[in-house]
């Protein structure tokens, strides 16, 4: 099996299970991420860093190189525009929480541009294939996906934040436990006595 066929096939299995994981993890997270503006925009940005890895992976294992790749350069050429146009936006609309996901979305505007310009590059242009160079450009956009999932997981919740909601169970409350008796166990109520007549 082709290096570049087996990268693709992890990179698309981790890019969508990580997907999953993290849209999970945002319902449940403290800080906004779901309420805030700027936090949301995070929030989307940083799930396209998964999503467009896993869908130009997944076409990348369609195309074949038989027909000069035709499949995977539209793609990757399509994903990469898209990638950019949001990275884009999401620099200019400013305020993005937290401050370390914007300096690390820099970087995504010339990443998202280099699966462009590996699109065209012809067979033989290279040291390595076009698809392997695509590879790199768009593992890169994955891992800082990565990072920025770190950055947001590792943030601590603000002092104003609300506590998470205590979760409820179907057990009934317990009983006190009296002194002398065995933990667990209420302590045994006498038998009536019976008055003999």
């Amino acid at each position: 099996m082709d290096q570049a066929t087996t990268f693709y096939q992890v990179l698309t299995t981790a890019s969508f299970t990580l997907l999953g994981i993290w849209v999970g993890v945002m319902q449940f997270a403290h800080g906004g991420w779901r309420t805030d503006p700027a936090r949301h925009a995070t929030t989307l940005h940083v799930t396209l860093k998964f999503f467009l890895p896993g869908v130009v992976g997944l076409a990348s294992l369609l195309g074949s190189a038989g027909n000069g790749g035709l499949v995977w350069r539209v793609t990757f050429m399509l994903g990469g525009l898209a990638g950019a146009a949001e990275s884009v936006r999401f620099l200019l609309r400013g305020a993005a929480r937290p401050a370390a996901i914007r300096r690390l979305a820099l970087a995504d505007p010339l990443l998202y541009l280099a699966m462009v310009t590996v699109a065209f590059v012809p067979a033989g242009a290279l040291a390595v294939t076009p698809l392997q160079a695509e590879g790199m450009a768009t593992g890169l956009v994955f891992v800082t996906g990565l990072l920025g999932v770190w950055i947001a997981l590792s943030e601590q919740a603000a002092a104003d934040d609300p506590a998470p909601a205590q979760v409820r169970t179907s057990r009934p409350p317990e009983r006190p436990v009296h002194p002398g008796s065995p933990a667990g166990l209420s302590p045994r109520r006498p038998a009536p006595s019976r008055a003999l007549r």
